[in-house]
């Protein structure tokens, strides 16, 4: 159980060290206003934070960081919203106050406003497309040698894609195979629909369509990929490398290739309220040292999406969180309008 001096210590080298990224020492500690306790007070109960495993001596100097542990009791019982935050609310506001802007748009434009307000990498992930179900597949010819197929799910979501008829191919037969698939995959979730395309199953319904088949299944599944698309947004993803923790070149590389193949989202929260998530939490090395904070948003009674930033452990979350719920609360009312 910690005093309450060493909690407001504990807060203060965290405020600190998320501004320097220098360890601190009980000299820096005293030229605080609200820490009016003599060096030696300061250095005894910093020598105590560290035993108990809430700060770590640097080598290489007298001063001390926060451990994860140390981080992990600051989010929970200690950080503060910053009331300054609400400054730069209004700049917010003009992105969603866009009325010319889509969604898409203005989804991207929040993020890099994001990004350009903290410095770290930002992502948004909308509602979870591949657990709608499938209610229509139709194909439109555009013309002798082209097509559109449409599918449309439960949700009202649609995606379309453009299907170039070869010389070999046979535009009856082409809705055949669409008609096939359209009674194989009614009702199925996007998810459940891909594997089934995948499968033998798929393959032995379709036998009749050999010399199609494999050209229709890659359109389909190039389609449901394009659904997940829609739903995910990231911005500023190498902004943390200008933070000091970034200093490996194959820490970086690794960083991108996971962000790129979007492994991100595994560890977002989905639940209600703020989730945040430490380097031990995560166990990926590109995310060592580093932590991700989402909060989710309402978007139907049975759809949630979430925003979340990637940074330093040392984040400023006093900043951070007041603006992330901010941008939420404003991309649940982005669905909602949309929807009208």
């Amino acid at each position: 159980m910690l005093s309450s001096r060493q909690k407001l210590i504990l807060k203060a080298i965290i405020d600190v060290y998320s501004e320097t990224a220098e360890p601190v020492g009980s000299k820096a500690l005293m030229a605080l206003p609200y820490l009016n306790y003599s060096s030696a007070t300061l250095r005894y109960d910093m020598a105590i934070l560290e035993e108990l495993g809430y700060l770590e001596k640097m080598h290489t100097s007298s001063g001390r960081i926060p451990s994860e542990m140390g981080y992990r009791y600051y989010v929970e019982h200690l950080v503060t919203r910053d009331s300054n935050i609400t400054k730069v609310f209004p700049l917010i506001d003009e992105v969603f106050n866009k009325k010319n802007l889509g969604r898409e748009h203005t989804i991207k434009e929040a993020l890099k406003l994001l990004t350009d307000l903290t410095n770290y990498t930002a992502v948004a992930v909308g509602p979870d497309i591949l657990q709608s179900e499938i209610k229509r597949i139709e194909m439109i010819p555009l013309g002798l040698k082209d097509a559109v197929m449409l599918i449309v799910t439960n949700r009202g979501h649609v995606q379309h894609q453009h299907i170039h008829i070869s010389e070999d191919m046979n535009m009856n037969d082409i809705k055949e195979v669409i008609h096939t698939l359209d009674d194989l995959l009614k009702n199925k979730t996007l998810e459940t629909a891909i594997k089934i395309l995948k499968e033998e199953y798929a393959v032995s319904e379709l036998n009749q369509f050999m010399s199609y088949q494999s050209q229709i299944i890659d359109s389909f599944i190039e389609a449901f990929s394009k659904f997940a698309a829609d739903s995910f947004y990231l911005s500023g993803i190498t902004n943390v490398f200008d933070q000091p923790e970034f200093t490996n070149v194959n820490h970086m590389k690794k960083f991108i290739d996971m962000m790129e193949r979007r492994e991100i989202i595994k560890l977002i929260g989905k639940d209600e309220g703020i989730s945040i998530r430490f380097g031990s939490d995560m166990e990926l090395t590109a995310l060592n040292q580093m932590t991700v904070i989402s909060i989710p948003y309402q978007i139907t009674s049975e759809e949630k999406g979430s925003i979340a930033l990637v940074g330093p452990s040392r984040m400023s979350y006093q900043k951070v969180i007041p603006l992330l719920e901010y941008i939420a609360a404003n991309l649940a009312k982005l669905y909602k309008d949309n929807k009208e």
